[in-house]
């Protein structure tokens, strides 16, 4: 059965040595390493005034399909003001980089110092995004049990993580009932899927 280690709310910068990418498969990620490893990627969001400080709110680290390598998974939200668009709320399941693994590179080396900066940090920290979906309401709880991520959240009409009315002209799932909500994950790699 895969292993899951619930995590505490923690800040902790850490310095990585430049072969963490490969280490990182492993062994299993601290909660202090999956914090910075969240970190690395969502500075890569370019925030403003409607939306800022991207941040998890709730992380765990598990092996989920029992090949003895462990992902991150968690969902970030972000500060928010009246926007036009949903509020950013992910469920994301990170994966760790392999060698020469194209989410860690930057396309032009030496053409932008942020980017470059910003993928150092990434593969230092040895894990990047694998899948994520939105979640349209609240987070109460997020689990992992065996394989299967459960997401508990409360819908709220008006919610600024649901707009009924992008979501009816993009063709899109309406917005859930007012009221707390369990949805369950299976991921794969390269997909997040809602198992109903």
């Amino acid at each position: 059965m895969p292993m899951v280690l619930s995590l505490m709310m923690l800040g902790v910068t850490l310095t990585h040595a430049p072969g963490a990418a490969v280490a990182a498969a492993s062994k299993v990620p601290s909660d202090a390493e999956a914090r910075t490893a969240i970190r690395a990627e969502l500075r890569r969001i370019p925030g403003g005034d409607i939306e800022h400080d991207f941040r998890p709110l709730q992380v765990h680290v598990a092996d989920l399909d029992g090949d003895g390598i462990a992902e991150i998974i968690h969902v970030y939200s972000s500060t928010y003001t009246a926007g036009t668009f949903e509020q950013s709320n992910e469920l994301v399941v990170m994966t760790a980089l392999s060698e020469d693994d194209r989410r860690g590179q930057v396309a032009h080396p030496g053409a932008n110092a942020i980017d470059d900066s910003d993928m150092a940090a990434i593969r230092a920290a040895g894990y990047a995004t694998d899948a994520e979906e939105h979640v349209p309401g609240r987070l109460d709880a997020l689990q992992v049990v065996g394989g299967t991520i459960i997401v508990r959240f409360t819908a709220a009409a008006g919610s600024t993580f649901c707009f009924e009315e992008d979501r009816a002209r993009a063709k899109l799932a309406d917005c859930p009932t007012p009221g707390p909500h369990v949805w369950r994950f299976a991921w794969r790699p390269g997909q997040l899927k809602r198992i109903r």
